[in-house]
Order: structure tokens, then sequence, then C-alpha cells
């Protein structure tokens, strides 16, 4: 950039003279130019004839090499940049628990991915490259044109001060209404990803029209946004327009009224003023750029600098589970809505524990601090008789399994979605974890076993298969303490007995927390709690809650009401 700034500064040097020379033969012209004075002397007009023009290509050359140059580098800095900044955000992501993901839009999620990170990209390889190289060649253009005459320097840049406050406004203006823009532009992607997700229910419901008008609308506002943007962007280059055009014109005014300059310093001086717009012009192009790039990093710090649930000072790596998890007086809220009073309850090793209760009740912020996607706002989770805080969050998920109602597949094949759990894993291990889980069979009946493709969340397996295969998932983990939440909740009655028959396999002798609805599915637990309000109100085994008569025995009955029971029964 600075072999270009120099090129470009030689060309406006050079112009009068060299122009004077070949026009009217004036060596005087090229007296000035110290370069020449031995060839001038030595007669060499003619050998000069031949050279300059030589030497205006040699300067372009020059200028072309440099140009390329800046530019490959420029574009390997913003590469490298934006690659940082998309490792940098999905790790941010990824760290982040459910409970955070889960108050933003998807669909606004993957815009800051898309649009934001591409404005970035632009901001990198434009705005930053044309700060330097265009400032650095508006740098030696106005240092030529100084040397040339200062006096004529003077009046043509007593513009620059007078731009200042009018663009400073305009920029800040573009960046309101770009920030505001991108924002509606992460609404309108999460609305679309939306729609589509839920692409069935608007169609049965015949609410396209509906759909299609709530999106039109939040189109029409980021347009109506940006256009006001557009405007902002647009006054600045006018404006830079109509300030070269003053200068060049006062240059002019002395120039005529007697001012004491040869002509070929004139016409060099108005070279440099003419090459020297368009840097400037560039430069402002950047800062709408840059004022782009701006807005968008104020959304992607929003989750580069979001909270985490990190590790404390001088945290260890977790032993076994060797007595229970115990969970003490502890109180969690969202916001201000207060999701666990005062829980108090044990999850013994090698026993089935359960959680049931009315939706609400807090059973699956127990789950999600088991698994650390949230800390308590107060009391304490202890592994064994050590609280959580003391043993990294890596080493306590590295024991902890989790299969929930809607298994989670990767569009992978069978063998990758199960080695997410133990990269390691033999293939021994593989199909042992597949027989517990009982997936076997049908693993090994796909047209490809293991290699077989699975498509997106799975998409090419029964909701009983994805199931079973997020078990095997689990119990190749061979974790210490389970999870699972409402595993069975979402299966047809047929597919529920077979993973119910698969889970009482994998879970014989383990330590494991079972949320669930169905009663029917947790009715062998050693201790089954009652959840409401946040609060354990009843606990039990199966048989002792029923005879108590309370929630459970309630719930229960509802479940299994006395017809379908002598229904089933004949």
């Amino acid at each position: 950039m600075a072999v270009l700034a120099l090129a470009t500064g030689a060309y406006a040097f050079l112009v009068g003279p060299v122009l004077r020379f070949l026009l009217t033969g004036g060596a005087s012209a090229l007296g000035r130019v110290s370069a020449w004075a031995p060839v001038l002397e030595a007669g060499g007009r003619g050998r000069l004839l031949t050279w300059l023009p030589l030497l205006l290509v040699a300067i372009a050359a020059v200028k072309g090499v440099a140009y390329a140059a800046q530019f490959t580098w420029v574009g390997q800095f913003g590469q490298r940049t934006v690659a940082g900044i998309r490792r940098a955000l999905l790790d941010a992501l990824l760290r982040q628990s459910p409970v955070q993901l889960g108050q933003r839009m998807s669909g606004d999620l993957l815009s800051r991915f898309a649009a934001d990170v591409t404005a970035v990209e632009t901001a990198a390889i434009y705005a930053v490259g044309a700060w330097i190289r265009d400032g650095l060649t508006v740098v030696v253009l106005a240092g030529v044109a100084v040397a040339l005459d200062w006096r004529l320097a003077l009046i043509a840049l007593a513009v620059v001060p007078l731009a200042a406050i009018p663009v400073a406004r305009l920029t800040r203006a573009v960046l309101r209404r770009t920030r505001e823009g991108q924002a509606r532009l992460g609404g309108m992607a999460g609305q679309l990803r939306e729609a589509l997700a839920a692409v069935r229910t608007v169609q049965a419901y015949g609410v396209e029209p509906a759909e299609a008008a709530r999106f039109g609308a939040r189109a029409d506002s980021h347009a109506r946004t940006l256009s006001r943007a557009a405007w902002a962007r647009a006054a600045v280059p006018a404006l830079t327009e109509v300030l070269a055009a003053a200068a060049i014109a006062a240059v002019l005014v002395w120039a005529a009224s007697g001012a004491a300059i040869p002509p070929e310093r004139l016409l060099s001086f108005l070279a440099a003023l003419v090459l020297l717009y368009q840097p400037a012009k560039e430069l402002g192009r950047a800062s709408q750029f840059a004022t782009q790039g701006a807005a968008a990093a104020e959304r992607l710090l929003e989750v580069l600098d979001a909270p985490l649930v990190t590790d404390a000072p001088g945290a260890r790596t977790a032993p076994r589970l060797g007595e229970a998890v115990h969970l003490r007086d502890v109180r969690v809220a969202y916001g201000d809505r207060p999701a666990l009073h005062g829980l108090s309850l044990d999850i013994p090793v090698g026993q089935l524990t359960a959680l049931v209760g009315p939706s609400g009740s807090g059973k699956s912020t127990v789950a999600a601090l088991l698994l650390r996607f949230l800390r308590p706002d107060g009391g304490q989770l202890a592994w064994d008789a050590v609280g959580v805080e003391e043993w990294t969050v890596a080493s306590l998920r590295a024991q902890t399994a989790l299969v929930t109602q809607e298994p989670l597949l990767f569009s992978g094949t069978v063998r990758e979605n199960l080695l997410a759990a133990r990269p390691d894993a033999t293939e021994a291990e593989l199909l042992h974890a597949l027989g517990v889980a009982s997936a076997k069979a049908f693993v090994l009946g796909l047209p490809q076993q293991l290699e077989t493709p699975l498509g997106e969340r799975g998409v090419r397996l029964s909701g009983g298969q994805r199931q079973r295969l997020a078990l095997a998932r689990a119990v190749l983990r061979n974790a210490t303490l389970w999870v699972l939440d409402e595993a069975t909740s979402s299966l047809d009655p047929e597919g529920e007995r077979e993973v119910q028959q698969a889970l009482d396999t994998a879970l014989a002798g383990r330590t494991a927390l079972v949320i669930a609805h169905r009663l029917q599915t947790v009715a062998g637990a050693d201790r089954i709690h009652v959840l409401e309000s946040g609060r354990v109100v009843e606990s039990g085994t199966h048989a002792e809650l029923l005879a108590a008569g309370r929630w459970y025995a309630r719930a229960w009955a509802l479940q299994h009401p006395p017809a379908a029971v002598a229904e089933s029964g004949r």
C-alpha cells in the first residue's frame, strides 16, 4: 500500500514537467527534476523522448503489482478474520446454555452467522484496505501538493474541515439506520424459519396469507429503514464531489489572479488534486462499509460476550459418582419467574429416581442443573459431598448421559452419531451399545448398516428407531449419571413399549433421574418425587404414593381409569 501511494504521488509530481517537455520541448521544466539533469547536460533530449513514456509505463506497472499484492493480502486477511469470527461465534453459541439460546430466535442467530458476518467481512476487506491504502495515498498526494506550492495547498485543503461536521453526522445516521436494519433482518430470518418449520400447521389452518402479510410488513419496515440509510450514505459522496470541485475552482481562481507559479507546477498540482479526489471518495465509501460492519459487529458481540456457565477458579476433574447427587434448598428463577423454591432431594447411586408433577413444576430445571446448563440462584448442588462448583463443567458432563423427548441425531451416519458419545469406541463397543438399546437388529438391517446416512435430525428413521439409537449413544458414553427427560412421551404405544424395554435393560443397576408425565414409565422407580411449584410435595415408591391418595394417586387414576384397566385385563 505504501508503494502504491508513492507511485501515485510520482505520477502527480512528474505529470506537469513531462507534459511541458513533451509538448513544448522546454528543457527547463525537466531541469527542476534533478534526476534528469545529467541526461539534459549530455544532450540526451532524444533519449528522454524514448525513456519518458517507458518511465510512465514502469510507474504504472509498479502501481499494478502493488495494487494486486495489497488486494490479495487484504483479501486473505479478511477471510482469516471472518473464519476466526465464525469459529468464535459457533464456540460461543455451543457454550451457551439451552436456556440462553431459548431466549433467541434461531433464525436471528442464523442471520448473525450469515448477514452480519458478511458485513464484517466486507468491512475487513474493503474498509480496512481503503483506510490504509487510500489514506496513505491521500497523505502522499497532499505532501506532493504542499511541496509544489504550500499556498495553493492551504487553499485547496481548506475544504476538509468544512466537510468534517456534516460527514460525521451523516455517518452517525447511517450507523443508527444500519443497526435497525440488521435487527429487522434478524427478525425476518427468525419468522421465515419459524414459518417453514411449522409449514404443515400453516397450510392445515389456511393461514398462508396471514403469514405472508406478517412477513411482508417486516420486509417493508426493513426496506424503509435501509432506504433512509441509503439517503445518508449517498449524501457523503455527493458532498465530497461538491467540495472537490470547489477546491479545484479555488486553485484556478488563485492561479488566474496572477499567482507566480510555473505552468508545469500548476499542472502537477492540479493532477495531484484530481488524483487525490478518488482515494478521498473511496475513504467515504469505506466509512459506509465500516459503519455497516460496526452495526453487524455489535450484534455478533452480543453473542460473543454473553455470560457462560464456566469453571470456577481452581476447579478440578470430578471423580466418578460414589454416593449420590444432592440438591439442598436449591432456588432458581428465570428473570422474575421463580422455577424452584428451596428444592431438596437426593439421587442415590445405583437407583432409579423419578420426578413427576404438573407442567411448569420445575422438573426440566432440575435436569438443566444436573447438566450444568444453568447455576442455582441459591442453595447447593453437590456431587457426592462436594459442591459442583469444585469440579469442572466438562468433567461433570462427561459422566452424564442425556436422553430427551425428541431424540437429537445429526445428519451424518449411524457410526458418526454413536461416536459423538465416545470418539475412541471400538466396533465391538458400538455393536454392544446397539444391542443393549435393542437397536442392533434394525441398524444391521439398514442398507449400509453403520455407514448409513440418517439425514437431517435422523429423518430416515422412525421415532422409535431414533430414540433407541439415542439410547445406544447414551449406553456407549458409560456415564455414571443418566438423565432421561420424557424419553418415551413422543412415541406411539408400540414404539414406547420397544423403547421402554430397551430402557429397562440399559438402566439396570445404573444411577438415573427420570422425568415423566406418563406415570406408567416410572412405576418401577426406587424413589418417586412429586414436584409442584418448584417444591417436592410427595416422595415415596409407587405403592406408597398410591396409598397416600394425593396428587400422584389422582394422576394415576386419570391416566388409568377403571374401564380402561378392565378392558386391558380382558
